[in-house]
Protein backbone atom coordinates (compact mmCIF):
# COMPACT_ATOMS: atom_id res chain seq x y z
CA UNK A 1 0.00 0.00 0.00
CA UNK A 2 1.45 2.99 -0.97
CA UNK A 3 1.61 6.14 2.43
CA UNK A 4 0.36 8.80 0.26
CA UNK A 5 -3.65 8.99 0.63
CA UNK A 6 -4.99 12.50 -1.26
CA UNK A 7 -2.91 13.02 -4.71
CA UNK A 8 -3.60 15.07 -7.55
CA UNK A 9 -2.38 14.20 -10.95
CA UNK A 10 -2.18 16.43 -14.01
CA UNK A 11 -2.69 15.19 -17.59
CA UNK A 12 -4.67 12.31 -15.82
CA UNK A 13 -7.03 11.09 -18.91
CA UNK A 14 -4.12 9.50 -20.85
CA UNK A 15 -0.89 7.69 -21.19
CA UNK A 16 1.47 7.83 -17.60
CA UNK A 17 -1.05 10.03 -15.65
CA UNK A 18 -3.84 8.10 -16.30
CA UNK A 19 -2.05 4.61 -15.09
CA UNK A 20 -0.63 6.50 -12.09
CA UNK A 21 -4.12 7.57 -11.19
CA UNK A 22 -5.40 3.73 -11.23
CA UNK A 23 -2.76 2.12 -9.50
CA UNK A 24 -3.11 4.88 -6.65
CA UNK A 25 -6.52 4.75 -6.96
CA UNK A 26 -6.41 0.59 -6.50
CA UNK A 27 -4.62 1.26 -3.31
CA UNK A 28 -7.65 3.14 -1.96
CA UNK A 29 -6.05 6.77 -2.31
CA UNK A 30 -7.94 9.55 -2.99
CA UNK A 31 -7.18 10.82 -6.71
CA UNK A 32 -8.15 14.28 -7.93
CA UNK A 33 -7.56 14.23 -11.70
CA UNK A 34 -7.01 16.95 -14.03
CA UNK A 35 -7.07 17.03 -18.06
CA UNK A 36 -8.97 18.44 -20.57
CA UNK A 37 -11.28 15.38 -22.05
CA UNK A 38 -14.64 15.08 -19.44
CA UNK A 39 -15.05 11.58 -20.92
CA UNK A 40 -11.97 9.93 -20.42
CA UNK A 41 -11.67 11.30 -17.01
CA UNK A 42 -15.50 10.09 -16.26
CA UNK A 43 -14.59 6.72 -17.34
CA UNK A 44 -11.02 6.80 -15.33
CA UNK A 45 -13.11 8.08 -12.04
CA UNK A 46 -15.36 5.26 -12.45
CA UNK A 47 -12.88 2.60 -12.73
CA UNK A 48 -11.06 3.75 -9.87
CA UNK A 49 -14.11 3.93 -7.67
CA UNK A 50 -14.80 -0.21 -8.84
CA UNK A 51 -11.52 -0.39 -7.43
CA UNK A 52 -12.16 0.92 -3.97
CA UNK A 53 -11.02 4.56 -4.52
CA UNK A 54 -11.84 8.07 -4.74
CA UNK A 55 -11.59 9.98 -7.68
CA UNK A 56 -12.30 13.79 -8.45
CA UNK A 57 -12.43 14.93 -11.96
CA UNK A 58 -11.56 18.33 -12.90
CA UNK A 59 -12.05 19.48 -16.21
CA UNK A 60 -9.41 22.18 -17.54
CA UNK A 61 -7.04 23.18 -20.07
CA UNK A 62 -3.88 23.30 -18.57
CA UNK A 63 -2.55 25.83 -21.16
CA UNK A 64 -5.35 28.28 -19.89
CA UNK A 65 -3.19 29.83 -16.68
CA UNK A 66 -5.86 30.92 -14.68
CA UNK A 67 -8.41 28.13 -15.33
CA UNK A 68 -5.72 25.64 -14.01
CA UNK A 69 -5.02 28.03 -10.62
CA UNK A 70 -8.89 28.31 -10.27
CA UNK A 71 -8.72 24.34 -10.68
CA UNK A 72 -5.62 24.03 -8.44
CA UNK A 73 -7.58 26.21 -5.41
CA UNK A 74 -10.92 24.33 -6.07
CA UNK A 75 -8.97 20.70 -5.83
CA UNK A 76 -6.67 22.18 -2.30
CA UNK A 77 -10.16 23.58 -0.76
CA UNK A 78 -11.39 20.37 -1.13
CA UNK A 79 -9.09 17.64 -0.34
CA UNK A 80 -7.54 19.77 2.85
CA UNK A 81 -4.19 19.59 1.17
CA UNK A 82 -2.43 16.95 -0.57
CA UNK A 83 0.39 14.28 0.26
CA UNK A 84 1.23 13.98 -3.43
CA UNK A 85 1.40 16.12 -6.65
CA UNK A 86 2.45 14.70 -10.10
CA UNK A 87 2.83 16.95 -12.95
CA UNK A 88 2.26 14.96 -15.95
CA UNK A 89 0.51 16.49 -18.23
CA UNK A 90 2.52 16.88 -21.58
CA UNK A 91 3.01 17.48 -25.34
CA UNK A 92 5.35 16.44 -27.66
CA UNK A 93 4.42 18.59 -30.54
CA UNK A 94 5.65 18.38 -34.15
CA UNK A 95 7.86 20.44 -35.81
CA UNK A 96 9.36 20.79 -39.09
CA UNK A 97 11.35 23.07 -41.65
CA UNK A 98 10.44 25.35 -43.39
CA UNK A 99 7.01 25.45 -41.45
CA UNK A 100 4.76 28.33 -40.06
CA UNK A 101 2.71 26.59 -37.36
CA UNK A 102 6.23 26.00 -35.40
CA UNK A 103 5.73 29.43 -33.67
CA UNK A 104 2.43 28.19 -32.61
CA UNK A 105 3.48 24.47 -31.65
CA UNK A 106 6.40 26.26 -29.62
CA UNK A 107 4.01 28.41 -28.22
CA UNK A 108 1.59 25.67 -26.94
CA UNK A 109 4.32 23.14 -25.78
CA UNK A 110 5.82 25.76 -23.45
CA UNK A 111 2.41 26.54 -22.66
CA UNK A 112 1.67 23.04 -20.96
CA UNK A 113 5.20 21.38 -20.35
CA UNK A 114 6.53 23.92 -18.47
CA UNK A 115 4.41 27.24 -17.78
CA UNK A 116 1.55 24.68 -16.31
CA UNK A 117 3.80 22.09 -14.86
CA UNK A 118 5.23 25.20 -12.88
CA UNK A 119 2.27 27.19 -11.40
CA UNK A 120 1.28 23.29 -10.60
CA UNK A 121 3.93 22.99 -8.57
CA UNK A 122 4.37 26.24 -7.06
CA UNK A 123 0.77 26.36 -6.11
CA UNK A 124 0.80 23.35 -3.97
CA UNK A 125 4.57 24.33 -2.87
CA UNK A 126 3.21 27.13 -0.95
CA UNK A 127 0.67 24.69 1.14
CA UNK A 128 2.90 22.14 1.86
CA UNK A 129 5.62 24.59 2.81
CA UNK A 130 2.97 25.53 5.56
CA UNK A 131 2.11 22.63 6.82
CA UNK A 132 6.09 20.77 6.17
CA UNK A 133 4.53 17.84 4.78
CA UNK A 134 4.19 16.58 1.31
CA UNK A 135 5.54 15.54 -1.73
CA UNK A 136 6.13 17.34 -5.47
CA UNK A 137 6.94 15.29 -8.87
CA UNK A 138 7.56 16.51 -12.37
CA UNK A 139 7.72 14.02 -15.08
CA UNK A 140 10.72 15.18 -17.41
CA UNK A 141 12.15 13.28 -20.28
CA UNK A 142 15.61 11.68 -21.10
CA UNK A 143 14.58 14.31 -23.78
CA UNK A 144 15.99 16.88 -21.50
CA UNK A 145 19.14 15.77 -21.79
CA UNK A 146 19.93 16.69 -25.04
CA UNK A 147 18.66 18.50 -27.69
CA UNK A 148 16.59 15.92 -29.34
CA UNK A 149 16.10 16.08 -33.30
CA UNK A 150 12.47 17.17 -34.74
CA UNK A 151 11.77 17.96 -30.72
CA UNK A 152 13.25 21.88 -29.98
CA UNK A 153 10.24 22.43 -28.26
CA UNK A 154 9.89 19.05 -25.82
CA UNK A 155 13.46 18.79 -25.42
CA UNK A 156 13.69 22.46 -24.58
CA UNK A 157 11.07 22.09 -21.80
CA UNK A 158 11.53 18.93 -20.29
CA UNK A 159 15.01 20.53 -19.95
CA UNK A 160 14.09 23.54 -18.40
CA UNK A 161 11.54 21.38 -16.24
CA UNK A 162 14.16 19.23 -14.61
CA UNK A 163 16.62 22.59 -13.56
CA UNK A 164 13.18 24.15 -11.72
CA UNK A 165 12.71 20.81 -9.98
CA UNK A 166 16.19 20.77 -8.80
CA UNK A 167 16.34 24.18 -7.56
CA UNK A 168 12.95 23.86 -6.03
CA UNK A 169 14.09 20.91 -3.94
CA UNK A 170 16.68 23.02 -2.05
CA UNK A 171 13.70 25.24 -1.86
CA UNK A 172 11.61 22.71 -0.35
CA UNK A 173 14.13 20.52 1.67
CA UNK A 174 13.74 23.24 4.48
CA UNK A 175 10.16 22.38 4.95
CA UNK A 176 10.91 18.66 5.06
CA UNK A 177 9.09 18.40 1.33
CA UNK A 178 10.27 16.27 -1.04
CA UNK A 179 10.60 16.95 -4.68
CA UNK A 180 11.63 14.28 -7.30
CA UNK A 181 12.21 14.83 -11.16
CA UNK A 182 11.06 11.85 -12.86
CA UNK A 183 12.67 11.11 -16.42
CA UNK A 184 11.30 8.54 -18.39
CA UNK A 185 12.76 6.88 -21.49
CA UNK A 186 10.18 5.43 -24.06
CA UNK A 187 7.05 4.30 -22.68
CA UNK A 188 3.97 2.80 -24.83
CA UNK A 189 1.10 5.65 -24.83
CA UNK A 190 -0.81 7.44 -27.17
CA UNK A 191 1.82 10.45 -27.79
CA UNK A 192 4.19 7.66 -28.72
CA UNK A 193 2.19 5.58 -30.79
CA UNK A 194 2.56 7.49 -33.85
CA UNK A 195 6.29 8.42 -33.43
CA UNK A 196 8.43 7.64 -36.68
CA UNK A 197 11.58 7.61 -34.38
CA UNK A 198 13.67 5.00 -33.17
CA UNK A 199 12.36 4.35 -29.70
CA UNK A 200 14.94 1.65 -28.20
CA UNK A 201 13.95 0.05 -24.90
CA UNK A 202 10.36 0.57 -25.23
CA UNK A 203 8.54 -0.07 -21.98
CA UNK A 204 4.68 -0.69 -21.43
CA UNK A 205 2.63 1.85 -19.41
CA UNK A 206 1.98 -0.59 -16.37
CA UNK A 207 5.49 -1.55 -16.05
CA UNK A 208 6.79 2.09 -16.14
CA UNK A 209 4.31 3.41 -13.58
CA UNK A 210 5.43 1.12 -11.29
CA UNK A 211 8.97 1.65 -11.07
CA UNK A 212 7.70 5.55 -10.85
CA UNK A 213 5.95 4.76 -8.09
CA UNK A 214 8.43 2.99 -6.07
CA UNK A 215 10.99 5.98 -7.18
CA UNK A 216 8.85 8.51 -5.23
CA UNK A 217 7.80 5.79 -2.19
CA UNK A 218 12.23 6.24 -2.29
CA UNK A 219 12.13 9.63 -2.41
CA UNK A 220 14.57 9.56 -4.89
CA UNK A 221 15.75 13.16 -6.12
CA UNK A 222 15.51 12.01 -9.68
CA UNK A 223 14.83 8.81 -11.63
CA UNK A 224 15.74 7.90 -15.09
CA UNK A 225 14.93 4.90 -16.74
CA UNK A 226 14.73 1.71 -18.30
CA UNK A 227 18.47 1.60 -17.02
CA UNK A 228 19.67 0.79 -20.45
CA UNK A 229 18.29 4.07 -21.32
CA UNK A 230 19.71 5.95 -18.72
CA UNK A 231 23.17 4.27 -19.05
CA UNK A 232 22.98 5.14 -22.64
CA UNK A 233 21.50 8.93 -22.30
CA UNK A 234 24.65 9.59 -19.84
CA UNK A 235 27.22 8.95 -22.05
CA UNK A 236 25.60 10.72 -24.97
CA UNK A 237 25.26 13.84 -22.51
CA UNK A 238 29.25 13.81 -22.11
CA UNK A 239 30.00 13.17 -25.84
CA UNK A 240 31.51 16.36 -27.88
CA UNK A 241 28.74 18.19 -29.94
CA UNK A 242 30.39 16.88 -33.25
CA UNK A 243 30.24 12.83 -32.29
CA UNK A 244 26.76 13.57 -31.29
CA UNK A 245 25.70 15.21 -34.43
CA UNK A 246 26.83 12.44 -36.30
CA UNK A 247 24.87 9.96 -34.17
CA UNK A 248 22.03 11.85 -34.09
CA UNK A 249 21.76 12.23 -37.39
CA UNK A 250 22.22 8.61 -38.22
CA UNK A 251 19.76 7.84 -35.98
CA UNK A 252 16.83 10.63 -36.96
CA UNK A 253 17.92 11.59 -40.59
CA UNK A 254 15.75 13.75 -42.68
CA UNK A 255 12.99 13.71 -39.25
CA UNK A 256 14.66 16.28 -37.92
CA UNK A 257 13.92 18.72 -40.71
CA UNK A 258 10.64 16.62 -41.57
CA UNK A 259 9.21 16.52 -37.82
CA UNK A 260 8.61 13.25 -35.73
CA UNK A 261 4.96 11.63 -35.77
CA UNK A 262 3.37 11.36 -32.28
CA UNK A 263 0.50 13.57 -31.62
CA UNK A 264 -0.81 15.30 -34.77
CA UNK A 265 -1.37 19.27 -34.50
CA UNK A 266 -4.96 18.65 -34.56
CA UNK A 267 -4.62 16.55 -31.77
CA UNK A 268 -3.88 18.87 -29.20
CA UNK A 269 -2.05 19.29 -25.84
CA UNK A 270 -4.57 18.04 -22.65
Amino acid sequence: MSRFKKIFITGASTGIGRQLALDYGRQGAAVWLLARSEDKLNSLAAEIQEAGGQAHVLVCDATKAQDLLDACQYAQEGSGGFDLVIANAGWGGKMSYPNDKNISVLDQVIALNYIAATHTLEYFAKFMAETRHGHLVGITSIAGYRGMPSSAAYSSTKAALSTYLEALRFSMKHFGVRVTDIRPGFVRTPMTAKNKVPMPFIMDVDRATKKIRRAIERGSKRFTFPWQMAFLIHIVSAIPDFLYDWIAGLAFGELAVSGRGGKSEENLPG
